[in-house]
């Protein structure tokens, strides 16, 4: 009876795998730099833990360093947790021995709406760290609802603390999820759970250890860089009702976009379908949607916090939707009187159309023959042009192996990186500021009071007055491109006292 939505959900996974190559693009930035740093594991890195890279790394050694070789691991991340939904919600289901439709309607409906979502169907095409992240969020709720049935099993709380590990490493916004842990342990109140929580937590924070001895002999950059982007620079929040409520706007219209307009549609469908359910029906026994709703509205309402004090993070509170959907499947499925598969399947069908439109939509004017303009809605815009530029470079650059290279920023840097990685070098950072900015600035730095051998640098437009001020000798050694980014390679001698 599974077999379809199994073809189904694992059909989104080559879905995004297609939609991302028929894009034509390259590399974001994010992933290119994600990219570079699995050439060189480390236990950390200046703006995210570690390990993405490790499974960039494993990607690109099954599958090549093709853009498709660098993503596809992490799409299937994205593939696979639906099948995890839906494996919680049968366990909710059978657990809570309610008597539905089908025993599949709570699992299926779980799977199917996060499947429906638009992060899910958009940024499920790209190797970011949402993909372990929400993976393993989707694992640690599966788990946690093991744990917490069989409280005394203490194993059961060792795979809980594993999975909440490897989310931190994925991404610090597992830590999060703390917040959904108070409210379990205040709805069960036994030793048995208070115990397992705190194996948990242990079995956690041990295996973090090495990542923040990592992060404390380079004087704790990573946590500094998250630091900062919740805060957004500011101490406090904003003065002034007008700016708190735009702020909160932002914030809200972020998450719905998150959610996208099917998963809303069903929202709808499934608020309407709990109140007919609820009119004729007298039972009053606790639904366990509400364990489900408590592993979102926390960290929405953090969220909403950090909203406040910063800018909204439009990604950062997505593994909310796990538990919505959760929930939606329990009011979906309580007023469903005769379970039909068309429904679910009509839902998958429709999100990923749409997903696919909208990934794609930015670029129609190139399939149909059109010039291509610049556009906010092609999705992929940042991504196109520098393997076009980057490439005619390659071979200028090769034919000055005893040069240094050097970029002023971190998007050439891990570009060039991934055009020109038949050569295996890394181009260094010219720091600029007093606090490093990047990975590149912390562990790649360059300085031209210590470098006197000749250096190639290479800039996007024109060359910057204080590069000239620094070197005695300055040529351009390469032409505007024709097609892609006006990107130049200038030679740099003689470096000036």
């Amino acid at each position: 009876m599974m077999q379809p939505l199994y073809i189904l959900l694992l059909g989104l996974w080559v879905l995004r795998m297609l939609s991302a190559a028929y894009s034509g693009a390259g590399l974001l930035v994010d992933e290119a730099q994600y990219w570079e740093w699995s050439r060189e594991l480390a236990w950390g890195y200046y703006s995210k833990p570690p390990l993405l890279p490790v499974l960039i790394k494993l990607s690109v050694w099954v599958a090549g360093d093709s853009p498709a070789g660098v993503r596809w691991l992490v799409q299937l991340c994205w593939a696979v947790v639906p099948l995890v939904l839906w494996r919680l919600g049968w366990e909710m289901q059978r657990d809570s021995q309610r008597t539905l439709s089908s025993p599949h309607a709570i699992g299926a409906w779980a799977a199917v709406l996060f499947a429906s979502t638009l992060v899910s169907g958009v940024l499920g095409q790209v190797a970011t760290t949402d993909g372990p992240l929400m993976l393993f969020w989707a694992l640690q709720l599966w788990l946690m609802w093991r744990a917490l049935a069989q409280p005394d099993h203490r194993s059961r709380w060792l795979l809980v603390g594993l999975v909440l590990a490897l989310g931190m490493l994925s991404k610090y916004t597992m830590s999060a999820v703390l917040a959904s842990w108070v409210l379990w342990w205040l709805a069960h109140r036994s030793t048995a759970v208070s115990k397992g929580m705190a194996v948990a937590v242990g079995v956690a924070a041990l295996a973090m250890l090495p990542h923040l001895a990592w992060n404390q002999a380079h004087d704790w950059p990573t946590l500094k860089h998250t630091a900062d982007l919740l805060s957004d620079g500011h101490d406090s929040i904003p003065q002034g009702m007008a700016a708190v409520t735009l702020r909160l706007g932002e914030y809200v219209a972020s998450q719905c976009l998150l959610a996208g307009p099917v998963l809303w549609v069903m929202a709808v469908l499934g608020l309407s379908r709990w109140v007919r359910h609820k009119k004729n029906t007298s039972s009053t026994q606790a639904s366990p949607a509400v364990w489900a709703w408590h592993a979102s509205w926390p960290l929405w309402v953090i969220g909403g916090i950090q909203a406040m004090q910063g800018t909204a993070q439009i990604n950062w509170p997505a593994p909310a939707l796990l538990g919505a959907c959760l929930a939606l499947a329990w009011l979906l499925a309580a007023g469903q009187t005769q379970w039909r598969w068309r429904g679910p399947v009509l839902v998958v069908v429709t999100a990923s159309l749409l997903a696919t439109a909208v990934s794609l939509g930015g670029d129609w004017r190139a399939r149909l023959g059109l010039p291509v303009q610049k556009s906010k809605w092609d999705l992929w815009g940042r991504a196109r042009g520098w393997q076009e530029a980057l490439k005619p470079l390659e071979t200028l650059v090769a034919q000055h192996p005893e040069a240094v290279l050097v970029a002023l920023d971190r998007t050439l840097i891990v570009h060039s990186a991934y055009a020109w990685r038949a050569q295996h070098r890394l181009v260094l950072s010219w720091q600029q500021t007093l606090q490093p900015l990047h990975h590149y600035d912390l562990l790649y730095r360059f300085d031209p009071a210590t470098h006197t051998e000749p250096v190639l640098l290479l800039v996007m437009g024109e060359l910057p007055a204080f590069v000239r001020a620094k070197y005695q000798h300055v040529q351009l050694l390469s032409e505007a491109q024709p097609a892609g980014r006006a990107l130049f390679v200038w030679l740099l001698k003689d470096p000036l006292p």
